[in-house]
């Protein structure tokens, strides 16, 4: 049988170089993940902020075309502030739509992100008669309606993220999406 006389393997320095290599080479891809892991949740969270606004406003915009609708004389619709009120008839003699932003409670902040003072985002609610109103839409800073003529308003709709992002410097790091939209009411006096 013959004898391996130069089987010397690995030297000590050697595995200390490769585990040091191995080392720089994970750190960079754990890295790489964690950038990209926090890239998607930024990105997941103003796709939310942007489809809550679509939506909010959406379904403002639906209801104030609806307003006028076989009420005569009354008005169609009447905004004071972050309040809109749109009158029409569907299940009574004049149904009323209302749109309003509300602060939240001090239960519902707790399971909120902290915001800076001042910046506390707030709920859009909607209440049609006498019903219990529901919230529309979290995280909405403000909301405008600005009467152009008696049959044209424009709403204006501002969302926040619901984290603030660190790489974001403006506004404490909390996103801000604008939505608008001019509505034409064509029910009026029909």
């Amino acid at each position: 049988m013959k004898r391996l006389t130069n089987n010397r393997g690995y030297t000590l320095l050697e595995i200390l170089i490769g585990l040091f290599l191995t080392g720089i080479i994970a750190a960079g891809g754990f890295e790489f993940y964690a950038t990209m892991h926090n890239q998607r949740i930024v990105q997941e969270d103003i796709s939310d902020m942007q489809l809550n606004a679509r939506n909010s406003l959406h379904e403002i915009v639906k209801t104030l075309r609806m307003g006028g609708y076989k009420i005569g004389s009354h008005p169609a619709f009447q905004a004071s502030g972050d309040s809109l009120f749109v009158f029409y008839s569907e299940t009574q003699a004049v149904d009323t739509a209302l749109y309003y932003l509300d602060d939240y409670t001090v239960s519902e902040l707790s399971r909120l992100n902290e915001s800076p003072t001042g910046l506390e985002p707030r709920k859009l609610m909607k209440k049609i008669n006498s019903d219990s109103p529901a919230i529309l839409a979290d995280y909405i800073r403000t909301v405008r309606y600005n009467v152009i003529d008696s049959a044209t308003v424009q709403v204006a709709l501002v969302t926040q993220a619901s984290q603030p992002d660190e790489d974001f410097t403006s506004n404490y790091g909390y996103r801000l999406y604008v939505a608008t939209e001019r509505v034409n009411l064509r029910n009026i006096a029909l």
